[in-house]
């Protein structure tokens, strides 16, 4: 079940430089051209589109499940829909939960440039051993933080895809305090367990460790998100 943000987006400032650094990756529409380009004119192409930051654990990250970067949904849906993009992910990493460096998406949510104009946060598995007070907690936290990099950005909460069916306790209890935060904070919110996200559609959607998509999996899961960027995109790139 998806619900659209009801917060009003605002303008956000143009993209003006691409770099990657350690647990930082930014590629421009899928990393791929039909001819090199200079620096110059990959700021130009990236000028008419907003950035969009995706936030999250190894479902974003990708995993040994996966071929790579350019099959993992966040890039899919830049070569799609053609918009820079930007990944912060941390493995093991959820709203409660502290991945790799210690950091969780509160940390990461830190990390958001001014200029992103939607950040989308998929992701809450992790925090299936923490309690719902301490996840919603986490969640509004981070939300906070994603306003004050980027005031203008529009936020698209994405609650962890499972593949079994039904769900465990411990995601469905992050999926509604995920869900009660981003609402209380006028965000939008996909509730993948109940779109049935890794379960219905294609087999062989998640890897051996019946955990991670595949790429299978993942060309799904942006064909999910695909509809609700698009309809979030329109209204900032004017």
């Amino acid at each position: 079940m998806n619900t659209l943000a009801r917060r009003t987006p605002r303008r956000n400032g143009i993209v003006t430089l691409l770099t990657a650094v350690a647990s930082v990756t930014v590629l421009l529409f899928g990393g791929i051209f039909s001819a090199p380009q200079s620096a110059a004119a990959e700021g130009n192409i990236a000028d008419k589109r907003p950035l969009v930051v995706f936030i999250g654990n190894s479902f974003t990250g990708g995993s040994a499940m996966d071929s790579g970067g350019i099959a993992r949904f966040p890039s899919l849906l830049s070569a799609k829909l053609e918009f820079p993009y930007m990944t912060l992910t941390a493995d093991g990493a959820g709203y409660a939960s502290a991945g790799t460096e210690s950091r969780t998406f509160v940390t990461l949510a830190k990390q958001v440039p001014k200029n992103a104009a939607v950040v989308v946060v998929l992701g809450s598995d992790d925090d299936a051993d923490n309690t719902a007070a301490d996840i919603r907690a986490g969640a509004a936290e981070t939300y906070a933080n994603i306003h004050d990099q980027a005031p203008g950005a529009v936020i698209l909460a994405v609650a962890s895809p499972c593949g079994q069916s039904p769900a465990p306790k411990g995601i469905t209890t992050a999926r509604n305090a995920v869900r009660d935060a981003a609402q209380q904070d006028g965000n939008a919110f996909i509730d993948t367990i109940a779109d049935k996200w890794l379960v219905a559609g294609p087999t062989g959607q998640v890897g051996a460790d019946g955990v991670h998509p595949t790429n299978i999996g993942h060309a799904e899961m942006a064909k999910y998100l695909a509809p609700v960027l698009n309809r979030l995109l329109p209204t900032l790139s004017d």
